[in-house]
């Protein structure tokens, strides 16, 4: 009798152990997941704060600027011509020495940046500093003269072109 209940009780404390590792693991888990929750909580805070933000305002490469630059100009009487997209790799190829495919990529990425800019005195207003900040005075003039090239690809430039372009004429030199 005295055996039965010794194996009665080894079988109740090897199930209260077994039972008690089952909610220690259990509590691992939930501690786990609630790892991984904050971990994506924070991923998912920073590319909302990424998203939040103006497209322009992340752009740091003065290539990047002056390519979402030319495409705000083609952009503003309309949208973008084959013309104006063929001068815009051209001047890129010329003048920034951008392979073909290069010339394409940058060209897809200005287009990616200002794909919500209507107004093209607010991108131009807000590269403008970053093109004189890291730009020689040759190369803002280079930068002029790839504005002054797209928006003379369809003809004269408008009016709200034309005073668009005097105004960062006039900050890229001062």
């Amino acid at each position: 009798m005295h055996i039965l209940v010794a194996i009665v009780t080894m079988l109740g404390i090897i199930g209260v152990i077994l039972w008690r590792l089952h909610m220690a693991a259990e509590a691992a888990k939930g501690l786990a997941e609630t790892a991984n929750d904050a971990r994506g909580l924070l991923r998912r805070w920073r590319w909302q704060r990424k998203l939040a933000r103006n497209p322009l305002d992340l752009v740091e490469d003065p290539r990047e600027a002056a390519v979402a630059m030319m495409v705000a100009v083609a952009q503003s009487d309309g949208a973008m011509t084959d013309r104006e997209r063929q001068i815009i790799k051209a001047e890129l190829v010329a003048r920034i020495g951008a392979t073909e495919r290069q010339a394409e990529e940058l060209l897809a990425h200005g287009r990616w940046l200002t794909r919500d800019v209507r107004d093209i005195d607010y991108c131009l207003d807000k590269l403008a500093p970053l093109i004189k900040r890291q730009c020689s005075p040759d190369q803002n003039r280079d930068v002029l003269a790839m504005l002054s090239s797209v928006a003379n690809a369809e003809g004269d430039p408008g009016e709200i072109e034309g005073a668009a372009l005097a105004r960062v004429s006039r900050a890229l030199r001062d």
